[in-house]
């Protein structure tokens, strides 16, 4: 069960990290255009993904569904951070989309995934 999660998890952010997806909507909202701008500060190639804020989404779904079932949050965000570095982003990168994706859209796990 914990394989398919992750594999289904790789999935969906490896689709938001390529160019196959939903167009940006015309007029972004101010949390999705800070959030487009952390991740260019990060030295993230955005131009091939055209709808950025949906991968900062995406982690934070996978921390939510993840943090359901297991009381430990050390192996969710582990596997999180995994997720994201095996969809083509080194390590460091992996650890602050993770970051500015739970900054931007699910501040409630900021105690989770350090600052």
């Amino acid at each position: 069960m914990i394989r398919y999660r992750r594999a289904v998890a790789a999935a969906m952010v490896a689709a938001g990290l390529t160019a196959f997806g939903a167009a940006a909507p015309a007029a972004a909202q101010p949390d999705d255009q800070r959030f487009a701008d952390a991740v260019k500060a990060l030295g993230i190639d955005t131009s091939r993904i055209p709808d950025v804020p949906a991968v900062g989404k995406q982690v934070c779904d996978l921390l939510t569904s993840g943090l359901a079932g297991n009381p430990n949050p050390v192996p969710v965000v582990r596997g999180v951070r995994s997720t994201v570095q095996n969809s083509g982003l080194d390590r460091d990168k992996a650890t602050g989309l993770m970051r500015v994706s739970v900054a931007a859209y699910c501040p409630q796990y900021a105690r989770l995934v350090g600052r």
